[in-house]
Parts: structure tokens; sequence; C-alpha cells
């Protein structure tokens, strides 16, 4: 994998992270479900590997969300299994939304994927 690739998957972060509220450890978990999905559009656009795109969600677990690295390794495997529907419903309907996520991104749609992320975490903090 390309180191522009991972700088380009940091700055995508970076920025989105600078767009949402993270404020307790729910919208962290959901934030890395919706990443997650960001991460697997930028796997489809540059045809990365599913090991690819799993180092790159350990490294955003840790530098990024600042988990451990025994938490990042869980994370990243939670929302690989999480694909699976059956497995996981919500969190794969999160990470299905931060695919779209990703294309509010790529075409600088900054306020709609902040308001769309906002609107994950009302969702499911109704929910509980």
């Amino acid at each position: 994998m390309k180191d522009s690739i991972v700088n380009e998957v940091m700055e995508m972060v970076d920025t989105f992270l600078s767009l949402v509220t993270i404020e307790d450890e729910l919208d962290r978990q959901l934030a890395a479900a919706y990443i997650f999905g960001m991460v697997n559009g930028t796997a489809q656009k540059e045809s990365l590997t599913p090991e690819d795109v799993q180092a790159l969600m350990v490294h955003i677990g840790i530098d990024k969300l600042t988990y451990s690295e025994e938490v990042a390794y869980e994370m990243t495997q939670f929302v690989i299994d999480a694909t699976d529907e059956e497995f996981h419903p919500t969190v794969n309907a999160i990470i299905h939304r931060g695919l779209e996520g990703y294309f509010l991104y790529s075409y600088q749609e900054f306020d709609a994927l902040s308001e769309d992320f906002s609107e994950v975490v009302q969702v499911v903090k109704e929910e509980l």
C-alpha cells in the first residue's frame, strides 16, 4: 500500500474527526464503525486489499481514536465481523452510512458529513 494512500486516509479521518463531536465512549465506537465505512470507500476507489483496510483501521484506532493497541485490534475485528449484517445489524448499518460518508467527503460536502454522523449518534442513543 502506497504511503500516499495512507496519508490520504489519515487526512480524511482528521477532517472527519474535526467535523464531529466525540463526547463519550459510545460516540468513539460509533465513529470507528463510520470511519470503517469511509475507509472501505477509499479501498474500493484505490483497489486496496482487506488486509490493507485492516491495517489502516488498526492504525486509525491507535493514532486517531486513541485506543490501546489491543483494543484497536479488537475494534477492527469487530467492525470487520459486522460487515455480516446478521452479526450486528446496527453496526452494519453504520458502516454503510460511513461508506456514504466517504462520498460526502469526496465531494467536500463537509456540513452534510457532520450532520450525517450526528444523525447516526442521535438515532443510536435514542434506542438505548
